[in-house]
């Protein structure tokens, strides 16, 4: 007996086609038995990374700029901020050399030999003396936090350290920073 015509699926088109087709298939698998086979293997790797402890100046510091004055008879302050990064964790000193023309003071020279003293200081009440640890003040100590840490620079131009008033033009000075840890 025709299978189509006891269903009533016509056999020449139609969704009835394909379904006489599947139980054409269906009828040829032995039950037990794979058409297909798969395979499936796995493996890892690892993934690593070794940090050593590590410090940057990791942006320009900032200028340091007393501006136009007239007399040195009054403290004329500015700042400069330095910028570090080190690892989380990270013990580290800041230093502050000399500058370029130091004598008993640090000093920014002008035309003629002539200079005007200044100082530096890590606190914005002006009481301690920011240096090397040897001279013109102390180191300043941090803890490395992983990200950007600012400092500031606390300068000021001090009468008692300029006898007299030099002549009228610029005068500068450059100090070099230095991260340790």
């Amino acid at each position: 007996m025709n299978i189509a015509k006891k269903t009533g699926i016509n056999e020449k088109s139609g969704p009835g086609r394909y379904a006489l087709w599947g139980l054409a298939l269906a009828a040829l698998v032995v039950p037990g038995t794979v058409l297909a086979q798969t395979a499936q293997d796995d493996a890892t790797f690892d993934v690593t990374i070794t940090l050593e402890e590590s410090c940057e100046l990791t942006t320009a510091p900032d200028d340091m700029e007393f501006g136009t004055v007239g007399l040195l008879n009054e403290n004329h302050t500015a700042d400069s901020t330095i910028y570090v990064t080190c690892t989380t964790g990270a013990e580290y000193t800041l230093s502050l050399d000399d500058g370029e023309n130091a004598t008993a003071t640090r000093r920014m020279a002008g035309s003629d030999e002539e200079y005007v003293s200044y100082r530096l200081y890590s606190d914005s009440g002006y009481e301690t003396l920011w240096g090397d640890g040897n001279t013109f003040g102390a180191l300043v100590d941090g803890e490395g936090t992983g990200v950007q840490q600012t400092f500031t620079v606390y300068g000021r131009v001090e009468p008692g350290d300029n006898a007299t008033t030099p002549p009228a033009g610029t005068y500068t000075d450059t100090v070099t920073i230095e991260v340790s840890f």
